[in-house]
């Protein structure tokens, strides 16, 4: 599903599922997530999120808009980078073992010659290759 960042698709998906079209409850919250991302959050990551926005039992619009576009980002950046890891997995195993990552970086950025502290760096577990795990905290997202 493409990804929404059009405030007037966000305002028109929030008016469609709020019944007083000022505030979305917990319930009409999953369903407008799900009209915009092709997602149904959990009931428990509703609950979590209306706590730590603290919107008590309804979300207005403005909160609604900032999660929405928040969310896309989240998603674009993930997507990207699962392409990214993908790329670099050149044996198609889930994994980029240190012969992939050499060869990759070395496609990138032939002169370089850091590649192999970087890999050294990247494999937190230390089991001689770099999971996903591994490669998105190389790249600093949580």
């Amino acid at each position: 599903m493409a990804l929404v960042t059009d405030p007037e698709r966000i305002r028109s998906v929030f008016l469609k599922y709020s019944t007083d079209s000022t505030h979305l409850t917990r319930q009409q919250y999953k369903l407008a997530s799900l009209a915009i991302s092709g997602y149904k959050p959990s009931k428990s990551m509703v609950e979590r999120l209306y706590r730590d926005l603290e919107v008590g039992d309804a979300m207005d619009i403005q909160t609604f808009s900032s999660v929405q576009l928040e969310q896309a980002k989240l998603r674009s950046t993930s997507e990207t980078l699962k392409q990214i890891f993908q790329t670099f997995d050149w044996s198609c195993n889930g994994f980029i073992s240190k012969s992939d990552f050499l060869r990759a970086v070395n496609e990138v950025m032939p002169n370089f010659s850091g590649a192999e502290n970087l890999f050294e760096k990247a494999d937190w577990d230390m089991d001689g290759r770099i999971s996903w795990r591994d490669f998105v905290s190389l790249m600093g997202v949580s």
